[in-house]
């Protein structure tokens, strides 16, 4: 890895650890180069989240190759915008929850990407972060909307070559589940 690519990296991920500390959370910061997130967060409620951080020093778009739908798991998306150096200019900052990753990402060749203009419903959106949760994950008040998370959810586990059964083993559906899903789906989105 290119020491500026690292720099980037591991600024960023400080960066928002002192955004986190800054709204009195309790998070960690993950060590290694080959870690599957990057930062963890410890609620008051003694549930944990985790969080991706993907930065890019220019301003146009973002890989995201690596990226699974989990419940409890976000990506926080940090661009300096051609203006690393300038400490007195803040970059841009996204807060996804992953599920809502795949409806905005493009392909490139063999590489998934997304493009800043596709991120603005996120924008400083930490309180993204402190969503209620039940026992079984994000606590909804539209139906809805739910439907359609859990609907992102398994198109991105197709999308990543699991297969149906897998699908099932990863979300806890039964294969009747997953299939009222589709219609579920359809119903909410008017298609």
């Amino acid at each position: 890895m290119r020491a500026n690519a690292f720099n980037t990296g591991i600024a960023s991920e400080y960066l928002v650890l002192s955004k986190l500390y800054r709204m009195d959370l309790e998070a960690y910061v993950s060590q290694g180069n080959k870690k599957s997130i990057d930062i963890r967060v410890i609620l008051d409620d003694g549930r944990s989240i985790s969080i991706d951080v993907k930065a890019v020093r220019g301003y146009s778009s973002l890989v995201v190759n690596n990226v699974v739908a989990k419940r409890d798991h976000f990506l926080v998306f940090v661009i300096y915008n051609n203006k690393f150096e300038n400490l007195e200019v803040e970059p841009e900052i996204y807060i996804v929850p992953s599920f809502y990753v795949a409806e905005i990402t493009k392909e490139f060749g063999k590489e998934k990407r997304v493009m800043k203009g596709d991120l603005a419903d996120y924008k400083d959106r930490w309180d993204n972060l402190l969503m209620e949760y039940g026992e079984d994950g994000w606590l909804y008040t539209d139906e809805e909307e739910k439907t359609i998370d859990e609907y992102l959810s398994v198109r991105l586990l197709k999308d990543e070559g699991l297969s149906r059964q897998e699908i099932c083993e990863e979300l806890g559906y039964t294969e009747e589940e997953l299939n009222d899903l589709d219609v579920r789906y359809n119903k909410a989105t008017g298609n």
